[in-house]
């Protein structure tokens, strides 16, 4: 509901980053923390609805997986920094008037969900 009442205050040119995570992803789906994993499934969808209703606007709206970064959540193992993690993100946030809607990316690669 928010992307919706915004999207007129983007003047055709916004950007809508959700930050997703591969425990989203379909084709990933295993055990383990059913309620973040279908949050993410679910916003993954929605970015999908979204893209195909703004379709005839320059707004984009994709979900980026940021990888496994070192957080409270992601713990001292995680290979990524925070700052890596966030490229991704900035990624999505700046691209071109061509670029693409309704997708899931990591690292700036379109993966499967």
């Amino acid at each position: 509901r928010l992307c919706q009442l915004l999207l007129p205050l983007m003047n055709n040119r916004g950007r809508v980053v959700n930050v997703s995570s591969g425990m989203g992803q379909l084709s990933e789906m295993n055990g383990g923390c059913p309620g973040y994993r279908l949050s993410k499934t679910a916003l993954n969808a929605i970015t999908r609805i979204l893209a195909d209703e703004w379709r005839n606007s320059n707004v984009k709206i994709n979900s980026v997986c940021p990888g496994w970064v070192k957080t409270a959540m992601g713990g001292d193992e995680a290979p990524l920094t925070c700052e890596e993690g966030a490229a991704g993100i900035v990624w999505a946030a700046t691209l071109p008037a061509d670029g693409p809607s309704g997708g899931f990316f990591r690292h700036g690669v379109a993966i499967d969900w």
